[in-house]
Parts: C-alpha cells; sequence; structure tokens
C-alpha cells in the first residue's frame, strides 16, 4: 500500500529538473554554434588586419562578442549541473524516507518486514538506479545520519547557488566545510565551491577547490568530474599542457566512468602538444 502512495511522489521530484535541465542544455547548444559563427568571423577579420591593417574596430567587436557568449555558456553550463544536482538530491531524499517508512514497519510487524524491505528497494532503484540504490540498501541508519551531516547548510549555500548568487553562495559553502569537515557532503562542497568560483572568474581558486576533490576524496563520484572541470579551466586560460595531463589522470584512474569517456574526447579536441 505506502509502495504505491510514494510512486506519484517520484514522478512529481523527477520532472520538473529534467525539463529544466533540458531546456538549458538546448540554450548552451544555441550558444555554442553562434560561438562557432563568431569564432568563423573572427578569423577572416584577423586574416584582414593582416593583410591591410584595417577593420580594427570591428575585429574589437567581434572579441566582444565571443567573450560575452562564452561566459553566457559558461553560466548556463553552471545552472545545468546545479538543475541535475538539485534532482539526485530530491531522489535521494524520498529514498531515505521510503527506507525509513520500511524500517518503521518491520519494528510495527516483524512479519511483514521482507515485504516492506522489497518495497523500499523497488522504489529506491526506481528513483536512483541500481547502482546507487544497492549502496542506499548497504547503509545503515547511522550511516545516513552521517550523510546528513550539515544537510540544511549545504543545501542554503546550494539554492543561492541555482539562483546564481555565485559570491554568497561562495560564502556560504566555505563555511559549510569549515563547520562540518568530517561530513560526506564535503566533496560535493568543494566541488561546487570551485564551480561558483570559476563563474566568477576565480580561477586559481576554483582550481584548489577542485584539487581538494581530487586529492582528498579520490573515490567520490564528484572527483573525476572535478578534474574535468580543472582541465576546462586549464585550457581557457591557455594551458593546454596541464589540461593533457589532468585528463589523461582522468582516463588512467577512472577508466570505466562516463567520465573518463568525457576526458578522451576533450583529449582529441585539444591541439597538438608542441614538441
Amino acid at each position: 500500500m505506502n509502495r504505491w502512495r510514494a510512486l506519484p511522489l517520484l514522478a512529481l521530484v523527477g520532472l520538473s529538473p529534467v525539463a529544466l535541465a533540458e531546456s538549458t542544455g538546448e540554450k548552451i547548444i544555441q550558444l555554442q554554434q553562434q560561438m562557432a559563427v563568431m569564432q568563423g568571423e573572427l578569423n577572416s577579420l584577423i586574416a584582414v588586419q593582416q593583410a591591410s591593417k584595417g577593420s580594427q574596430s570591428a575585429l574589437a567587436d567581434v572579441l566582444t562578442r565571443t567573450q560575452r557568449l562564452e561566459q553566457e555558456v559558461r553560466t548556463l553550463r553552471g545552472d545545468l549541473e546545479t538543475q541535475t544536482h538539485q534532482l539526485q538530491i530530491a531522489q535521494k531524499a524520498l529514498t531515505d524516507k521510503v527506507n525509513a517508512l520500511a524500517e518503521q514497519q518491520a519494528a510495527a510487524a516483524p512479519a511483514t518486514s521482507a515485504t516492506a524491505s522489497t518495497a523500499s528497494a523497488a522504489l529506491g532503484a526506481a528513483a536512483i538506479g541500481p547502482a546507487a540504490a544497492l549502496a542506499s540498501a548497504a547503509t545503515s541508519t547511522s550511516s545516513s545520519a552521517v550523510q546528513g551531516m550539515g544537510q540544511a547548510d549545504y543545501q542554503r549555500a546550494f539554492d543561492l547557488l541555482r539562483q546564481g548568487k555565485y559570491g554568497t553562495a561562495v560564502t556560504g559553502l566555505q563555511d559549510f566545510i569549515r563547520k562540518y569537515p568530517q561530513s560526506s557532503l564535503m566533496p560535493d562542497a568543494y566541488y561546487w565551491l570551485g564551480q561558483a568560483q570559476y563563474v566568477l572568474g576565480q580561477n586559481d581558486a576554483a582550481l584548489r577547490s577542485l584539487y581538494a576533490v581530487q586529492v582528498r576524496f579520490p573515490q567520490s563520484s564528484k572527483a573525476p568530474e572535478a578534474m574535468l572541470r580543472m582541465a576546462e579551466i586549464y585550457q581557457a586560460i591557455g594551458q593546454a599542457d596541464k589540461a593533457r595531463f589532468v585528463l589523461d589522470k582522468i582516463i588512467q584512474q577512472y577508466g570505466s566512468t562516463p567520465s573518463a569517456q568525457k576526458a578522451e574526447a576533450e583529449l582529441q579536441a585539444l591541439p597538438a602538444a608542441k614538441k
């Protein structure tokens, strides 16, 4: 009975963020297409500039427009990732509630504990996938409590990030890291701190935050994602060799993950290394 009551809640949790993520993804594709056109214009103007030393104003205008489009793509990419992360948090919260309900039923009626456990596992798998559902089933109640350490403070900071208040979000995430060093949300906190700092143009600070995920939490799913962001920053600041090194490391350490596949694609897109 409780299993069927939980199913509508799963549908409500998953619908809106996915639609938002798809819409944001389409905007990113459109902006990237515009950037490709702008790059062609830029190359043409550079050729004219070299030939006649003219078109100074037009070249400056194209450069400005290209930089603005790059910033928009960067911001939209951050929005897409925050929406996806928000969906994951909502799904996990629902799974925890279902598991808690199953435990209550088991305590009240031992004879039905097997049925309740089966219902909990089925709902968990539907919400977060087979691998994550297995991991959730293996954790105890005390482990769930550890996972929630500082949850309210983390959520407040993340909500600020989602609203585009990056400066305030940075402060909130830094406070969370200082107050809850033992929380299992630390990899996420460092990751989103780095993302916010990157959007703000604080590249050195962003690299330090993302590097902390890789070094301190290498088993976290956020570790290869943080390394991908590091490679992206290195490319943006013209350090292709460092970007190549990080991407190679992702493939070596996380070869069976989607992040490794992304790293391979980005490596192919990088210019050839200088000899």
